[in-house]
């Protein structure tokens, strides 16, 4: 066997430990006639950092007609709330990458993802393209993301985490291994952010589909072009037949007890107000280090990457 082959049989035994499938039926009660539902679970186990998506070249997790339904850069009124009720007419089920000031923000909208039965995965504190600081801080971004994200839905969050832009290195990908986490790339792309027709991302959705076959799809429940095309886009895939597989992961991820002590912090309303924004707000130095800016909030400093706790 040619050196090709004997990589592809790895890749596909990787991804074959590191998930495994079962099979779900349609919800009982589900009042939707047409709704997606979901086809079927996987559940991941995160030890060692896996990596799924196309960016990473490993062995897809799905069959010819399944989709993962993914959002990102969330949660955000109202967007969010209408991407869920899309989700809940569908009785189906999506993994959603929350950014962690945002979750910070409006954490009951965070606990609502939660509690709809959805996966609750991480996209950094604040969206930094990782190419643009430094290592210290890019890491730090990452573990501040996990105890914002967790402090906010209230309960342990998986050990899932896309990188801001797909933009990462080995030293970012190794420091989600030994925190035995999960990196999601993408398979399937329609740009919502670029327009805001929801049509338009219901085509290209629909397209790359036909084309793809299968595969991870990135959408974003901070944009109006998705958050007003969803339902017609689920409408649409259960037409042709398009299966949803569920994304759930068998552990918890773990946090760092002097960012889990800063997300604890108290916010004023001017606080939760700035979070929101996509500003010139960040509370890590480029060596990493933490440093509360808050209005309202005292000055304070914490080390980069200290101990893990467990939830």
């Amino acid at each position: 066997m040619n050196r090709t082959g004997r990589i592809a049989i790895a890749a596909f035994l990787l991804a074959a430990l590191a998930a495994r499938g079962s099979a779900q039926a349609q919800p009982a009660g589900c009042a939707n006639p047409r709704a997606i539902g979901v086809s079927r679970v996987i559940e991941v186990n995160a030890t060692g950092g896996p990596r799924f998506g196309a960016q990473f070249h490993r062995s897809s997790l799905l069959n010819d007609g399944e989709v993962i339904l993914t959002f990102d850069d969330g949660p955000l009124q109202p967007h969010t709330q209408q991407v869920l009720a899309a989700l809940a007419d569908h009785c189906t089920k999506a993994t959603f990458f929350m950014v962690g000031r945002r979750a910070m923000a409006d954490p009951a909208l965070a606990q609502e993802v939660a509690r709809q039965g959805h996966t609750v995965g991480t996209h950094t504190w604040s969206h930094r393209n990782m190419s643009t600081i430094t290592t210290g801080h890019a890491l730090a971004e990452i573990d501040l993301g996990f105890s914002a994200v967790r402090r906010s839905v209230g309960a342990p969050i998986a050990p899932f985490f896309r990188f801001p832009y797909l933009v990462q290195d080995e030293a970012m990908l190794a420091h989600l291994a030994a925190r035995n986490v999960a990196a999601f790339s993408i398979d399937i792309d329609p740009f919502d952010y670029r327009t805001r027709d929801p049509a338009q991302v219901v085509r290209d959705v629909v397209r790359k589909v036909a084309t793809a076959k299968k595969g991870i799809i990135l959408m974003h429940d901070v944009e109006p072009s998705t958050a007003g095309g969803i339902k017609a886009l689920l409408d649409e895939l259960q037409a042709r037949g398009i299966r949803v597989v569920h994304l759930v992961a068998t552990g918890k991820a773990e946090t760092v007890a002097t960012y889990d002590a800063f997300v604890a912090k108290p916010l004023t309303d001017a606080a939760r107000d700035l979070l929101t924004r996509r500003s010139s707000y960040w509370p890590l130095t480029k060596e990493g280090e933490l440093v509360s800016t808050i209005p309202g909030s005292a000055r304070t400093a914490f080390p980069a990457r200290p101990p893990l706790t467990r939830h």
